[in-house]
């Protein structure tokens, strides 16, 4: 399957740089955690993900938050950098490499996680606040909100955010569904409930923006640097959208 995948984005790639690319748009990148400790598909290894946001430095890739998406505020080679889930590697490897680059992102926290064992604590958030990171809401205990009671889904939704913003003292603007799963009605709560927007795990660049269902780009552990680089101009994309569409998903 790696051979496949491999080959199959080489051919994408080189015709994406001898065509031109397929998709322009904004890319949000979806990191999930970034140690030496872990080994799992969405544990990237800090010596990847330095040499990831190097390449993007060089590159001249400017980062901007999920406002700026959305109200259209963009730099040249704009750049959304996400983080799901909210565990405290982010703040131990990844914030400090972000800030050595000159770059920011956005965390999805799990509300009823914060301070808990391997996860963000407050003062680790507000440092990086002060920094200008972005925070949104994961909901409070990560469900599948698809098949929670009506009451239960507005509870993750709106109360999720209410919780971070009671405690943050500003509002937040972003949510992110759990697994990247959601149908109709959880869309509409998230609306209901305030949010500017909301991302997805819908592959590809963000082109004609529907801001509840952002499209990211993910980033796994064994992603080399040649296939962040493809995945950067969109070599994955039909690929990625192929296996989205067999697995069910909205």
């Amino acid at each position: 399957m790696n051979l496949l995948r491999s080959s199959f984005s080489s051919v994408m790639y080189g015709g994406i740089r001898w065509f031109g690319k397929p998709d322009e748009g904004i890319r949000i990148l979806g990191y999930h955690r970034v140690n030496n400790d872990e080994r799992n598909y969405t544990t990237v290894r800090v010596s990847d993900f330095r040499t990831q946001l190097q390449f993007l430095s060089e590159a001249g890739y400017q980062t901007i938050s999920l406002d700026d998406l959305v109200d259209g505020r963009l730099k040249a080679k704009s750049i959304v950098i996400t983080f799901d889930d909210g565990y405290r590697d982010i703040y131990e490897y990844a914030y400090p490499i972000l800030k050595g680059f000159g770059f920011s992102a956005t965390v999805f926290c799990i509300g009823e996680q914060i301070g808990e064992a391997s996860y963000l604590g407050w003062e680790d958030i507000e440092e990086m606040r002060r920094d200008g990171f972005e925070f949104g809401s994961h909901t409070l205990v990560h469900p599948d909100l698809r098949f929670l009671k009506q009451e239960e889904k507005w509870r993750e939704i709106f109360g999720s955010k209410k919780f971070l913003e009671e405690r943050f003292g500003l509002k937040v603007n972003f949510f992110c569904y759990p697994f990247g799963l959601y149908d109709g009605e959880v869309i509409n709560m998230v609306k209901k409930a305030g949010y500017m927007g909301a991302c997805s795990n819908l592959p590809g660049a963000n082109k004609k923006i529907n801001p509840y269902l952002l499209r990211r780009t993910e980033i796994a552990a064994q992603d080399t640097l040649d296939d962040f680089k493809k995945k950067l101009a969109g070599a994955y994309d039909f690929l990625h959208q192929a296996l989205h569409q067999l697995r069910g998903r909205p």
